[in-house]
Parts: structure tokens; C-alpha cells; sequence
């Protein structure tokens, strides 16, 4: 009773409808395309030829483009049913020569029938981590970093002066608040100048 029920083949439940095979049926007449979706959906699922003899010929001429797709599913199918390819197919030996016996974790799903893999271009791009949106440091940070690497910046000027600039540097905005912090060091002293008027004094002599 065990090896009958064994014999027996997994009933398929669906299978892939293209928009090319919609295409093609609509070229026939209405009464043609009842004929033809019937006879798609019986063949795909349960592998049973119809009886074309009522079509015309451009309703001939459909089937038998359209066969070959669905019966390259069935195949898939059965070839699932039955653990993979059959033993010898270059995809079978694909399969044992890149992955250890009994350590097949990963299970990839089939390709529809005829359809191609789309692959984002931008999906690596995606995956690799995205520097973090830039925060404005409060007068504490900076004075505890200035202590930290023993910078002579006054912290509340370095504060004041982004923060009337936008927190920018020149038309971009400001990535790392620290690297200012270094470059700053490294300015000159900027106290305001006088000018020659003011300095000037009068000479009496």
C-alpha cells in the first residue's frame, strides 16, 4: 500500500500564467480562446492534451507556440517532486560539486518559466552602511574633545561661529563636527585689526 501511494505523482496546484500567453489567445476568435485557456490550464496542471481538432488554424498555430513553455514547467516541476535535476543534468552537477553533501541549508526558489532574474543594480550600494546624519555638538562636547586633545580652541567661539554659518563649510554641510575642531586649531589667532586712522597719532613735532 506504502509503494502504490509512493507511485503516485504530487498533484500540481498552479503554475505560471504569462502576459505573452494572454497576448497570443487574443489574436483568436471568443470562442477559440475558451477552447485554448481551457486546454493551457488542463495541460499545465494535469498534463492533459487536449483535443485542438475544433480550432482553426491560427488556434492550432497558438498552442503550439504556447506548449513549449508550459511543458518546460511541468518538467520543473517534476524534477522538484523528485529532489532537484535529474542525475547526469549539468545543473545536477552543479549542485554536488559546489555544496557538501547533507549541508544544503539554503533553498532558492525556481525561476518562472521563460522569465529572466531581474537584479538591482543598486543593491549592493543598499547594503553597505550609510554614514550617520550629521548632529550639531553641544558647547559641553567641544569643550570636553578640546580638553581631551589638549587644543587651545575656545569652544564657545567655535560654537558661535558654525552656527551663524549654518553648521556649513563653504556650500556643504558639515560632516564631522571634530575635524573642524582640528582644522580650527589650525587658523591663525583672528583678532579684528585696527586701521591706520585709528593708530595713527598725531605728531606734534
Amino acid at each position: 500500500m506504502m509503494s502504490k501511494a509512493k507511485s503516485i505523482s504530487k498533484e500540481r496546484n498552479g503554475f505560471t500564467f504569462f502576459r505573452s500567453f494572454r497576448d497570443a489567445v487574443e489574436m483568436t476568435s471568443e470562442e477559440e480562446q475558451l477552447v485554448l485557456y481551457k486546454a493551457i490550464a488542463d495541460y499545465a496542471l494535469d498534463g492533459v492534451e487536449p483535443d485542438i481538432s475544433t480550432l482553426g488554424a491560427l488556434g492550432r498555430l497558438c498552442w503550439t507556440a504556447l506548449r513549449p513553455n508550459l511543458e518546460s514547467g511541468i518538467i520543473r516541476f517534476r524534477n522538484g517532486c523528485n529532489g532537484g535535476a535529474p542525475v547526469g543534468n549539468q545543473n545536477a552537477r552543479k549542485t554536488t560539486e559546489n555544496q557538501p553533501e547533507n549541508n544544503q541549508k539554503t533553498t532558492y526558489p525556481l525561476l518562472n518559466e521563460g522569465e529572466n532574474e531581474n537584479v538591482d543594480e543598486n543593491e549592493e550600494g543598499n547594503k553597505r552602511s550609510k554614514r550617520p546624519a550629521f548632529v550639531a555638538p553641544s558647547l559641553q562636547e567641544v569643550k570636553d574633545y578640546v580638553s581631551e586633545k589638549g587644543y587651545t580652541v575656545d569652544a564657545q567661539r567655535f560654537i558661535d561661529f558654525y552656527e551663524s554659518k549654518g553648521w556649513m563649510i563653504g556650500k556643504n554641510k558639515m560632516k564631522d563636527w571634530r575635524a573642524a575642531v582640528r582644522t580650527w586649531t589650525r587658523r591663525p589667532d583672528e583678532t579684528p585689526k585696527q586701521t591706520n586712522h585709528e593708530t595713527r597719532k598725531p605728531n606734534f613735532l
